[in-house]
């Protein structure tokens, strides 16, 4: 059978319909349509007269509200992360992707004469109103297509005395200034299938998981029967009522000839969906709520809260960011499999930055986004950091003529004054610089911050990027009692990597909309991207000297379990008194990663974490090992650059430096010796000769407790206490 189809040719119809006169128009409504228009004239006479008026002078076009269109966050491969919207769901496509067979049952079923009125149907208006008389109630509407498209883009909701009145008049204006085409794209896209659809591509996902170019006559029939009323014909909700409705449009399809009989009962058989369905992911996850946050404070997207939260939920934006999905599949495995099941209450942080760019790759927040939305990697004030503070003193003392041989005493007693106590009394050993930084021994690291001047380790954080309060004035600040983001502190790390250079960690990397053009084509504009931003922060000399140092750690030191084969890397283990934070902070010439360890809400010591003590060197050290060999596997071993001096080391004291002296020049090459104490470390982070299990208990020995992390400090640093959720 050849039915016939309310879409002719090759291409729509196009009727221009040009109104004369609107007082022509109404004459001949009324004519037509007798006493139910006449009366709506009458009641609303003031109306007509404010129409007829702007006939007087050439009409401005009309303004119809843009159609809230959902954005995409995409990873950097492109692959979507999620759909952000607010109560409407919508993606706009133009006419020509919407299948014939859509377009011809909506018409049937919600204006047949679509093609031929010129946005007002008085025949079709009459009819509905005898047969809703007859039924005691609303059976048929009598609305266009042209006058619903009126009421969901240019009238507010409210029900108003003049509202049909009002729909007819626009419709006939939108009716002379747009083509057939162009109001039955824009009515495709705003009208509502229920489940927070809006327009037939929403539709096609929620309900049957594909683009709306592969949906056919059963589900064209569906949509079509939706639009009356889609929360009662929801087949999810009222499958019996909705199999109903679809076989009134098939019978409405044969009656107009578009479908024959056969065709119709086939159709009925069609299974119906049985649940909606998110085809794209939904914002739940610690990286999409991060982008999220940015972007809502971010200008360029409006100068007012609201603007930026349209353009992020409404304004059909593409998000694309720097998520690398295989580095953050792997970050999650190495975390799952290197702690214990019986880790409760504790967590991981996770975040890993790209020296070359400042990108962020990877991060995990917490122990799922479900769970807990409070993103500890990035939330201020962030976490006390330990030991893994100590890095930024290596920089000061290698920014100020020291070298990694330079030898330092360990601990003692210093003067304090105003401080509590006073003195200020710390044990530790001394040795080389290298040699106490891989011990992490508190009592050399408190003296090399007097050597060195607390102020200019400040200055070098701050010029890394690390913005959390830091008193110089603490005479234990060398040891980490001041709380700093895990994302501050891999992006300050991811400096040294960089030979010197800070790159300024982001998440976004291009910001585009897309939008239907006045030809319905879909077209791209970029609202802003990215651009190079990085500055040098230390010499390359200092960057260099930092990483030799550091590279101890990893290589001998408490960082062993940190190693990832022939891939050099450098880092620094951390733990907070009483064991309650845990961090390994390290990095390769090609990534920067922080793990942090710890409860989310408060300070709990991890003195038994599946059988064993938790602290930097233990769980921080082998997840961070275990993502970066992930990473790294296949990649060509790149080494960090040689570093030169041009000083022999020597003995160094407080008060030895009283300028800067700048970077040495020359060739340091000897590494320092190897020997061990094995007292005043930092909280039992003991160097590990040998690769073990994180499971496996570690050998210790005790260290007295002025020799911790969070030792008492000149303004009596307490422990503190993560912030809860907001």
């Amino acid at each position: 059978m050849s039915s016939r189809s309310f879409v002719r040719g090759d291409g729509y119809l196009r009727l221009e319909v040009r109104v004369l006169t609107r007082l022509g128009l109404i004459l001949s409504a009324i004519a037509a349509g007798g006493f139910v228009l006449a009366a709506m004239v009458t009641f609303s006479l003031p109306a007509v007269g404010a129409f007829l008026a702007a006939g007087e002078g050439k009409q401005s076009p009309l303004e119809m509200r843009p159609l809230a269109t959902r954005s995409l966050v995409l990873a950097a491969d492109g692959s979507v992360l999620a759909s952000l919207h607010g109560e409407e769901n919508r993606a706009p496509v133009p006419l020509e992707r919407i299948p014939r067979e859509i377009v011809d049952a909506v018409v049937a079923v919600e204006d047949e004469n679509f093609f031929e009125h010129p946005g007002v149907d008085l025949k079709a208006t009459l009819r509905a109103l005898v047969k809703n008389v007859q039924a005691g109630g609303v059976r048929q509407g009598g609305s266009t297509i042209t006058m619903q498209l009126v009421k969901n883009a240019l009238l507010d909701p409210r029900r108003e005395v003049d509202r049909k009145l009002k729909e007819v008049v626009l419709a006939l204006r939108i009716e002379s200034e747009l083509s057939k085409e162009e109001i039955l794209e824009r009515y495709l896209n705003t009208v509502y299938f229920g489940g927070g659809a809006y327009g037939v591509q929403a539709a096609a996902e929620i309900y049957w998981q594909k683009p709306v170019e592969e949906l056919s006559w059963p589900e064209a029939a569906m949509l079509a029967g939706l639009i009356r009323n889609p929360t009662g014909y929801d087949p999810t909700l009222y499958p019996e009522r909705a199999r109903e409705r679809r076989r009134q449009v098939l019978d409405r399809l044969v009656e107009v000839g578009l479908i024959s009989r056969e065709q119709a009962e086939r159709y009925d058989e069609a299974p119906l969906p049985r649940e909606k369905k998110q085809v794209l992911p939904q914002p739940d996850d610690y990286f999409v709520a991060e982008v999220v946050a940015r972007l809502l404070r971010d200008r360029r997207l409006g100068d007012t809260y609201q603007e930026r939260e349209d353009a992020v939920f409404r304004g059909g934006l593409v998000i694309e960011t720097t998520l690398n999905p295989t580095a953050q599949r792997m970050a999650e495995e190495a975390i799952a499999e290197v702690l214990p099941p019986e880790h409760d209450p504790f967590t991981v942080a996770l975040v890993a930055v790209e020296p070359s760019t400042g990108a962020v790759r990877a991060m995990v927040g917490g122990p799922g986004f479900d769970r807990y939305k409070y993103n500890i990697a990035t939330h201020r004030p962030g976490r006390q950091t330990g030991s893994a503070f100590k890095a930024f003193v290596v920089a000061a003392a290698m920014e100020n003529g020291l070298v990694p041989g330079d030898r330092v005493d360990g601990g003692g007693r210093f003067p304090n004054p105003g401080g509590e106590p006073d003195p200020y009394e710390i044990e530790g050993p001394g040795g080389s610089i290298e040699k106490v930084t891989a011990e992490s021994s508190n009592g050399a690291f408190v003296r090399l911050g007097q050597i060195v001047g607390l102020d200019r380790v400040v200055d070098v954080a701050r010029r890394l990027g690390v913005t959390a309060h830091l008193d110089p004035s603490v005479i234990s600040m060398p040891l980490g009692v001041f709380e700093v983001t895990p994302l501050e502190m891999a992006s300050a790390f991811a400096a040294f990597a960089a030979e010197g250079i800070r790159n300024p960690p982001y998440f976004v990397q291009r910001v585009s909309v897309r939008r239907l053009d006045d030809e319905g084509n879909e077209v791209t504009e970029v609202l802003f991207e990215r651009e190079p931003s990085g500055t040098r922060a230390l010499s390359r000399q200092t960057a260099c000297l930092t990483t030799q140092v550091l590279r101890e750690v990893v290589e001998a030191g408490t960082g062993t379990r940190a190693r990832i084969g022939r891939q050099p890397a450098a880092g620094k283990t951390g733990t907070t008194q009483d064991f309650a934070d845990a961090w390994f902070v390290g990095y390769t010439p090609r990534l920067s990663t922080a793990v942090w360890m710890g409860a989310p809400n408060e300070r709990i010591p991890m003195r038994n974490v599946g059988g064993v003590r938790a602290f930097g060197g233990t769980f921080p050290a082998a997840i961070w090992g275990a993502f970066n060999r992930r990473y790294h596997e296949g990649l060509p071993v790149e080494d960090f650059p040689d570093c030169e001096v041009t000083r022999s080391p020597r003995y160094v004291r407080i008060g030895s430096i009283s300028r800067l002296d700048g970077d040495a020049g020359g060739d340091y090459t000897t590494r320092s010796s190897r020997t061990r104490s094995r007292t005043s470390r930092d909280d039992d982070e003991e160097p590990v000769t040998r690769r073990t299990s994180p499971a496996e208990p570690a050998t210790t020995s005790t260290s007295v407790a002025t020799s911790r992390d969070t030792t008492p400090s000149t303004t009596a640093v307490p422990p503190t206490t993560a912030e809860t959720a907001p």
